[in-house]
């Protein structure tokens, strides 16, 4: 047994051995020299952050490059940060397929995000030496990480693509500088790694909470951004599209003509002889109706021989329109059974006057001022209130309005159809009146002079 003992403390001890033993040894606070930071000075993190900040603005310039390439539908002019030059193109890189994450999120934002943790870690080991250890140790296991993903990049960009991004070299460089200073720092402080933490558990989860959280803050602010620039430019473009008289015209030509019975029982507006009809479908507790209305009214007037106004109802209410999932404009069909009351009992004039006083007083409508309107307009109280009853003959026109808006496939107001074809409901006023001509002349070769007088 002596042997077998002097034998082996003569044989050497594996190095790793070695220091795992080392390792398990706890160091006694009265070993930490007193005479200097704990485990290390602000300069090595102050370097870090000065080329974290480089970092930051390289991947921050890729990120919204990215996102201006991939959302204007438009040819996009040369960025003076990146002039393409032979293989030198930064946007040719950028609209690969290796520079999205998740279909819509570039990946230079992976970049942005690691750049402004370690702007995050940096900025708190500085002024607070106390995290210096745990930033340390974080930095280090990130910059492994960063490191491999810029050796996939850069094998990306010399095998799988044809042009060379300056600003992801830049990148990439940050990230190898980042390495080697954090790698040299570590063996220089491989003693100070042994020494205890003294970061508190709070300290400890503010520092890492809050970096993680920052850095998925401008991940999902990133994503957003693009995601929100792309819808904006969709809308644009299909308004350029929905506001084009030629588009129009042909979506006009190509729709249905609807049959839309048009009776006494209907409020109109326009001498009955004119020669083409519009119906609008309202809803006098919609509260962009009464400027559709507005303009048709002022149209009609500028155009008395040629137009008139057939009004129909459709309230967006579940009290008489089955068509609906939830009441979206409450009392709407007491406010349209109030107006076909005023119809009934004074004809046009009373009708268009009594729809101005709904539209002018919506806020009032849970107050039920159906009585009060038809007085201040001089229309019999007690005939008026039979007409607001159920059944009525009120109330039945409002209901076969609101069925034939179903029929229709009605699916909210203000709702306009000229000489049965509906109208867009999106398309300014002036556009509208040019596809209402062309429809004309297309619809009557003998009307190809045909011109409206704008209100």
């Amino acid at each position: 047994m002596q042997r077998e003992a002097a034998v082996g403390e003569g044989r050497s001890v594996n190095p790793i051995v070695r220091w795992w033993r080392n390792r398990a040894k706890p160091i006694s606070p009265e070993l930490i020299p007193k005479d200097r930071p704990y485990f290390c000075g602000a300069l090595p993190f102050i370097v870090i952050l000065t080329a974290a900040l480089l970092g930051t603005f390289a991947a921050g310039f890729l990120a919204y490059r990215h996102v201006v390439l991939v959302t204007e539908t438009a040819a996009v002019g040369q960025s003076s940060l990146c002039r393409a030059d032979g293989v030198i193109d930064c946007d040719a890189v950028l609209l690969t397929e290796y520079a999205v994450l998740f279909d819509h999120v570039g990946s230079a934002v992976l970049g942005l995000m690691g750049f402004v943790f370690v702007l995050w870690a940096t900025g708190n080991a500085i002024f607070n030496q106390r995290l210096r250890k745990l930033a340390w140790v974080t930095l280090l296991l990130y910059f492994f990480a960063a490191i491999g993903f810029s050796w996939y990049f850069l094998y990306v960009m010399i095998y799988k693509v044809d042009h060379v991004c300056p600003w992801c070299l830049v990148v990439h460089a940050v990230n190898a500088f980042s390495f080697v200073v954090m790698i040299v720092g570590s063996i220089k402080r491989k003693q100070e790694f042994l020494w205890p933490e003294i970061a508190s558990l709070g300290e400890r989860v503010y520092f890492i909470a809050g970096g993680v959280l920052l850095s998925l803050l401008v991940f999902f602010s990133a994503g957003m951004a693009e995601k929100s620039l792309a819808l904006a430019k969709s809308k644009e473009k299909y308004q350029e599209l929905a506001e084009n008289p030629a588009v129009i015209l042909s979506l006009l030509r190509a729709a249905p003509t609807a049959e839309i019975p048009v009776n006494s029982t209907d409020p109109t507006f326009g001498t009955s002889s004119a020669q083409h009809t519009i119906v609008l479908f309202s809803d006098f507790a919609c509260p962009v109706c009464p400027q559709a209305e507005n303009w048709l009214l002022a149209l009609v007037l500028k155009n008395p021989d040629v137009l008139r106004l057939v009004y129909k109802h459709y309230p967006l209410s579940t009290d008489c329109n089955t068509g609906l999932i939830s009441d979206l404009h409450p009392r709407g069909c007491q406010a349209a059974v109030a107006a076909q009351a005023a119809f009934v009992l004074g004809g046009n004039d009373r009708f268009w006057a009594y729809g101005n006083l709904l539209f002018t007083n919506q806020r009032e409508f849970s107050r039920s001022p159906w009585l009060a309107f038809a007085q201040r307009l001089g229309l019999e109280p007690e005939k008026f209130a039979a007409l607001l009853r159920d059944g009525s003959p009120a109330d039945l026109k409002v209901r076969r309005d609101v069925a034939l808006g179903l029929a229709l496939g009605l699916s909210g107001t203000p709702q306009i159809f000229f000489d049965g074809k509906r109208l867009p409901a999106d398309v300014k006023s002036d556009m509208l009146l040019k596809a209402m001509e062309d429809l004309v002349r297309a619809e009557h070769p003998e009307k190809r002079d045909f011109v409206l007088n704008r209100p």
